[in-house]
């Protein structure tokens, strides 16, 4: 930035100035075009500071040189920087500001991370959330007692007031993506199944569910967003596939096998009282993408999914009580170029009718690029009318409040179907009937 600075000072703005402070320019816009995405976690608010800081300074310094055109812009970026800070603290003021009897009902449909109890209280009260999704920060530095309390304080929170309890979600798949151990034990990963006998393989699977679940209840957590049920793909991640890398999480490349142990782990946590959740709907191991940066899409034809990839996820959800996540991949042969997370043809054609799936839908994470890219507000109210129950915003706690004001704002403006939110509804109840086999007695910290 000093350098920047110097050479668009100088009396004549030289070729190299001026590629200097375009460059400069550039870099403030990426920052704030990534403050809220996932892959910046948790430097954005940090980042938004810096950028605003950056550009207001060049602005008054270029405005100083008499370099109208350059200040201009930097101003504009000074703005949107601004305003990319500023938005999370608005949008939380309008949501907590609505108590009619309409909100809590579309705001039970999402499931969010959060920092401390102190925030997770907030929406705890009012029921201005379904659920809460724990993750490492959550666990850092703490015993299993601890965490079971702070969750047991946060249902009875909502047992006062008259609320359905909370769905309580993580990922703990074993493997690489275990976020909650420790404290708890680090489960093994699902593809080290394989090395058991074909005939052993089930048995082997429910019982390490059965384990899992069983530490899961422990703390107070009611739904496992496990098994992965994408196939192995045949390549390495590639190197901007800094998140997803579904080849160290995928259970194996044979369907059968992948099917079996899948089916297997959701029937043991299904004893334990825990939602299994089968992953990443329509399947990633054709997909080479990160959608955790980028759009993605699946171009495979509907037949070849069935035979292969799709078998693992059937296996899983003729299992009454497990749920199913959909992931920001567009499934070209059935809805070209839409992701799936908010594909009406896909969840309520091709998975409600077809599949005869009456199960829960929850969302990838909404903090990815993936959903960025289209627009937040396009993601939640496209998901909520395809017939999705519930929305995650798993990381990025300043993109709760904004997510649940673009429901909102739908709600009001007529934009929600109806009958989705109806059907919804009734399977959230159903749910939420269950939840005494889901409520461990509070431990004492």
């Amino acid at each position: 930035m000093a350098q920047i600075i110097r050479c668009t000072l100088t009396p004549r703005t030289t070729p190299a100035g001026w590629a200097l402070t375009i460059a400069g320019a550039l870099l403030l816009a990426a920052l704030d075009v990534l403050l809220s995405d996932s892959f910046l976690y948790p430097w954005n608010r940090a980042l938004g500071i810096a950028a605003l800081l950056s550009a207001v300074t060049l602005s008054a310094l270029l405005a100083r040189a008499r370099r109208a055109l350059a200040a201009g812009l930097f101003a504009v970026l000074a703005f949107g920087a601004m305003w990319q800070i500023a938005s999370p603290w608005m949008a939380r003021r309008s949501v907590l500001a609505h108590t009619d009897a309409e909100s809590p009902a579309i705001e039970r449909h999402f499931i969010v991370g959060y920092r401390d109890i102190a925030s997770a209280r907030d929406v705890v009260r009012e029921g201005h959330v379904g659920g809460l999704f724990l993750t490492q920060r959550n666990m850092a530095g703490r015993t299993g007692e601890h965490v079971a309390a702070e969750i047991a304080e946060l249902q009875a929170i909502r047992r006062a007031a008259g609320l359905p309890a909370l769905i309580v979600a993580a990922d703990q798949e074993g493997g690489p993506v275990s976020h909650l151990s420790p404290p708890l034990p680090p489960p093994p990963a699902l593809s080290t199944l394989t090395l058991f006998p074909p005939q052993q393989r089930q048995t082997a699977a429910r019982q390490l569910g059965a384990e899992v679940g069983s530490q899961l209840r422990s703390i107070g957590v009611t739904m496992d967003l496990a098994p992965v049920c994408d196939l192995k793909p045949a390549t390495a991640p590639g190197l901007l596939d800094r998140e997803t890398r579904i080849q160290t999480r995928a259970i194996s490349a044979d369907p059968a096998a992948a099917a079996t142990i899948a089916a297997g782990f959701s029937a043991g946590l299904l004893e334990a009282g825990i939602t299994p959740t089968a992953k990443h709907f329509p399947g990633l191991a054709r997909v080479s993408t990160d959608t955790h940066l980028f759009n993605a899409s699946l171009a495979a034809k509907e037949i070849d999914l069935t035979a292969s990839d799709w078998i693992p996820f059937r296996a899983v959800l003729a299992l009454p009580g497990s749920a199913l996540m959909l992931s920001h991949v567009a499934l070209e042969a059935v809805d070209p170029g839409v992701p799936v997370s908010r594909s009406e043809p896909v969840v309520a054609q091709l998975l409600r009718r077809q599949w005869q799936f009456d199960g829960l839908i929850i969302t990838d994470d909404l903090t990815m690029g993936a959903v960025e890219h289209a627009g937040l507000c396009r993601a939640v109210e496209g998901a909520l009318n395809a017939g999705v129950d519930l929305l995650l915003v798993s990381w990025d706690t300043d993109k709760t409040y904004p997510a649940m004001r673009c429901a909102l704002e739908a709600l009001a403006a007529g934009r929600l179907d109806p009958a989705a939110l109806r059907r919804s509804e009734r399977r959230l109840n159903r749910l939420a009937q269950m939840a005494p086999a889901h409520t461990p007695s509070a431990p004492t910290p």
